[in-house]
């Protein structure tokens, strides 16, 4: 049984574009199977704001709906993107402390990703152009930190991502959603732990080869920019247990 949201779309303030699938782990080793990436082109534009669009952020706007940001020596601006509502109270605290008049401009706004990732792209002609500097949650950065330090690796920061990965051959583990395999990408360690647990007790053979991938939202947006191939078009958020209650808090509020 799947669940998915669609809400309509508007144009920055209180826009909201969630659509997504709730009912993932209702049947998670029914159709596993394996993708393998193959270059091709870039992937359309359209479609990577199209994946964006369901991931809820958090960030500091003003009265005119623009996003708070630090000017670089070359003049470009750097705006603090949050995954979490504790880290951006966090930053308005702070800019509180450091710069009270300036804060009362700002509120924290919920918004898709997908549209302050529209923004900074539509100043890349600009003289000014935007960047967006992504702020994970403490909890999930620790976690990180902790799954990469154990390949004696170090994970650098930024948003983490997990994805589960089969050993042998370094593909990753799928299921069918809508006739189409899908590579579900976690916002959470404790949900992909999960997911892992439920395919390690209906395939335990299957389950001794799962590893677990850490990567940056980052480093899978520049690569969603970049390439197109079967693995990045297969890919597919599954949010924090925060996103979530936002976009079911979303969805109720919607008229009718």
């Amino acid at each position: 049984m799947t669940f998915v949201i669609l809400i309509n779309k508007n144009v920055m303030k209180s826009i909201f574009h969630w659509s997504l699938t709730l009912g993932i782990f209702l049947n998670p080793v029914s159709n596993l199977s394996l993708i393998q990436a193959t270059p091709v082109v870039a992937l359309p534009q359209s479609q990577v704001v199209e994946f964006l669009s369901g991931i809820p952020v958090h960030s500091l706007l003003d009265e005119e709906g623009l996003p708070i940001g630090r000017q670089l020596d070359d003049g470009s601006i750097v705006t603090p993107v949050f995954m979490s509502r504790r880290e951006a109270q966090a930053f308005m605290r702070e800019l509180q402390k450091i710069d009270p008049e300036s804060a009362k401009s700002y509120r924290i706004q919920v918004l898709p990703l997908s549209n302050i990732y529209e923004i900074a792209r539509g100043t890349s002609s600009n003289s000014t152009r935007l960047f967006l500097e992504y702020i994970p949650s403490a909890k999930e950065l620790q976690s990180a930190r902790q799954l990469v330090s154990e390949t004696g690796q170090k994970y650098p920061g930024d948003v983490p991502l997990y994805i589960a990965q089969i050993e042998s051959d370094q593909s990753y583990l799928t299921i069918k959603q809508d006739d189409q395999e899908i590579v579900p990408i976690f916002f959470e360690k404790a949900t992909i732990d999960q997911w892992i647990n439920t395919v390690s007790q209906n395939q335990p053979q299957l389950g001794q080869s799962i590893s677990i991938n850490v990567i940056s939202l980052s480093g899978l947006i520049a690569n969603l920019e970049k390439h197109d191939n079967n693995l990045l078009r297969s890919l597919r958020f599954w949010p924090s247990q925060e996103m979530m209650e936002i976009i079911r808090s979303n969805s109720e509020n919607q008229p009718q």
